[in-house]
């Protein structure tokens, strides 16, 4: 709990008088002991795709999010990479099996390659509720708060962050 409500892993380590890596091995496990997520299969009204800028190092990164649903703020899929369209493309394979009229992203060159046109809306109208859930994100995680000095230093631990975030967010 503490991971996720804005503690650094050194601080809680600091708290707890145990070494940040041990911190670091508690959050692999707890997130390798989370259920496979269960595919949505309910329809979607509007799915929104956005990305998250973060840093691993001194590297510039971005989380691919999508949201949607009946409910908006459950985060359907998510993937870190680059601003790319291979980038894209994974996380289009994780939401493309949902029956939605349509998805809704900033204005974004690469996700023309693969949502279909007739389904696509691009604007910064069709992408107000997935940046308040980035606002969220950035809220909980001190490694993803701007202009801050917790940073990821590996790929794996920003997703087993986002991983066991998103867990809590979708099962309140």
């Amino acid at each position: 709990p503490l991971y996720l409500e804005r503690m650094g892993m050194r601080a809680i380590g600091r708290v707890l008088s145990i070494h940040h890596k041990t911190v670091s091995r508690w959050l692999v496990q707890a997130a390798q002991a989370l259920p496979a997520s269960s595919p949505q299969t309910e329809a979607c009204s509007f799915i929104e795709i956005d990305e998250l800028c973060t840093f691993i190092a001194k590297k510039n990164l971005n989380v691919g999010l999508a949201s949607g649903g009946s409910i908006f703020g459950k985060v359907l899929g998510f993937v870190c990479g680059r601003r790319t369209i291979k980038t894209g493309k994974l996380l289009w394979q994780q939401i493309k099996h949902l029956p939605t009229m349509g998805y809704g992203t900033d204005m974004l060159k690469a996700d023309e390659n693969f949502i279909p046109h007739a389904k696509h809306y691009a604007g910064k109208t069709f992408t107000t509720q997935i940046e308040s859930l980035n606002c969220r994100l950035r809220h909980y995680l001190a490694r993803l708060h701007r202009k801050t000095l917790c940073y990821s230093k590996s790929k794996t631990m920003l997703e087993v962050s986002l991983k066991l975030l998103i867990h809590k967010l979708n099962n309140p």
